[in-house]
């Protein structure tokens, strides 16, 4: 198998939900159906959604139909390679050559997973204390804290891992990065009435000659510098040479995180002391 029959790019979305290339062929699992999408059927690929985070598969029936397929992942870049791998497999067609049909089966649905077991259980904890403490009348200053608490810790432990790696991202952009120039190719709009933020895609060549593209809501002039990883060039990048405000904001995420998670474990500490009263 060449790169244009298939890649090892797979792309994990919600709900279990995942899409890979093998043999010319996407397959989509979604809503359990997997759906078997010839490249030569695919009119084209889009990137879309907040963030660039939705995977968008329009399918060809007809010279003026098409049906669309998506998924959404949790990761950007992630379905930035995804889209150029099938990008890059797509032929080269006619408008009115007949173009293969998608089939699509059922998928056998596996058990839970063991996160999602263990997030029940959590749940169900969470809950049992809280009617426990109101049964016990351990007051409701202790019950507010045990609700409250887990809420913070949730809270800041993301906001704690999203520092965690614009801080590393800043690092490792600040000791290995490359900055070249790119062209703005289009802006769009992400997002619904007051949420709408306006999104530019940049096109730059990297250092090895090799074309790519950076999306995201930073830029909005016609040129700018890109500075990219060039060991991660699909996941590290960012618009401007500088990391001093990358890193600013990585830092602030890690004190407002750690600040957050050290609340939350002290309210969840109040409320288990009035429990084991």
């Amino acid at each position: 198998m060449t790169e244009i029959d298939t890649s090892p790019l797979v792309l994990h979305g919600r709900r279990r939900s995942v899409a890979r290339l093998r043999a010319g062929v996407v397959l989509l699992e979604t809503g359990g159906v997997r759906h078997r999408i010839p490249v030569a059927a695919i009119a084209r690929v889009d990137v879309t959604g907040p963030g660039g985070r939705v995977l968008t598969v329009v399918v060809a029936t007809t010279p003026t139909d098409s049906v669309t397929y998506s998924l959404t992942s949790r990761s950007a870049p992630a379905v930035r390679a995804f889209a150029e791998a099938v990008r890059r497999a797509l032929p080269v067609r006619d408008a009115d050559e007949p173009r293969p049909e998608v089939s699509a089966e059922p998928v056998e649905r596996r058990g839970p997973y063991l996160g999602y077991a263990i997030l029940g259980a959590l749940v169900l904890t969470y809950v049992l204390v809280a009617v426990v403490l109101v049964n016990r009348g351990a007051g409701e200053q202790a019950v507010v804290y045990w609700l409250v608490g887990p809420v913070l810790t949730g809270a800041g432990g993301t906001a704690l891992a999203g520092g965690v790696r614009t801080v590393r991202e800043a690092v490792v952009l600040r000791r290995r990065g490359i900055t070249v120039e790119g062209r703005r190719e289009r802006s769009y709009e992400v997002g619904t009435g007051e949420d709408t933020v306006m999104h530019h895609t940049y096109a730059y060549v990297d250092a090895l000659g090799k074309a790519r593209t950076r999306s995201g809501p930073q830029g909005g002039a016609d040129e700018v510098d890109i500075l990219y990883d060039p060991e991660d060039p699909e996941g590290t990048t960012k618009v401007g040479h500088g990391t001093a405000g990358h890193l600013a904001l990585g830092l602030f995420r890690l004190v407002l995180g750690v600040s957050t998670v050290s609340a939350g474990l002290w309210a969840m500490g109040v409320g288990t002391v009035a429990l084991l009263r």
